[in-house]
């Protein structure tokens, strides 16, 4: 047993966890919009990319669409009782290696990720990225899609699950877009909140990246227990 461990106990790491979030907790308690904006299943996605982040900014960034988070529970907990895969398309290897199978053991995970596919040169005119994405979402056909990494895929994916809509009546029950950068994150973003479409988290502003959008979507399975 290592150092940690033997000072925590045998569950180091949620021994470790519950006194990051009673940090953040102390963080957050006089932040007005932390605590006048967010449901509670919204602040527990919060408070889960604070702590995957260090970045307490995010108390005031990230945005739900069309009551995203308790949707998105409600859907981890009829897969779970249905005994169905939740079917998850992710933009970046680094995204899908942040979603822990370990937060709720009860649900199954299809975890899939298409960017280092053999033989997917990009179309003229879009990126890896957004070409990879579109091709997991046709295949696939997932529940969720989560963007950590390229504006593009963000924009890709929004684009096409708009027109699968319209041919085969498919739209998948929540986007979490996270993008990072300062070429078209904000805006992709800013899109995506805009679009009531979806049912959607993401935040504002450049910040992101695939800690970020895995943390948010270990936060619903953690919610979903």
């Amino acid at each position: 047993m290592n150092g940690a461990a033997l000072f925590y106990g045998m569950n180091a790491g949620e021994d470790i966890y519950g006194k990051s979030i009673d940090i953040i907790d102390s963080l957050l308690k006089d932040n007005k919009h932390f605590n006048d904006s967010y449901s509670e299943a919204e602040k527990a996605v919060v408070k889960r990319v604070i702590h995957a982040t260090s970045d307490i900014s995010y108390a005031e960034t990230i945005f739900f669409t069309n009551g995203s988070a308790e949707k998105s529970i409600r859907l981890i907990k009829e897969k779970i009782v249905k005994k169905e895969s939740l079917k998850i398309v992710c933009d970046s290897e680094m995204t899908r290696a942040g979603i822990s199978r370990n937060v709720n053991k009860n649900i199954i995970l299809d975890l899939n990720c298409y960017i280092n596919s053999a033989g997917m040169p990009p179309d003229a005119g879009t990126t890896k990225s957004a070409f990879s994405i579109k091709t997991a979402i046709s295949e696939i056909l997932p529940d969720i899609i989560i963007i950590g990494n390229a504006p593009t895929a963000l924009t890709g994916a929004m684009e096409l699950c708009g027109g699968l809509y319209k041919t085969i009546n498919y739209k998948p029950s929540l986007i979490i877009g996270m993008p990072v950068g300062f070429v078209g994150a904000a805006e992709s973003k800013a899109a995506l909140y805009k679009n009531n479409f979806y049912k959607a988290i993401g935040n504002f502003g450049n910040f992101g990246g695939s800690s970020s959008a895995a943390s948010a979507m270990n936060a619903l399975l953690r919610e979903s227990l």
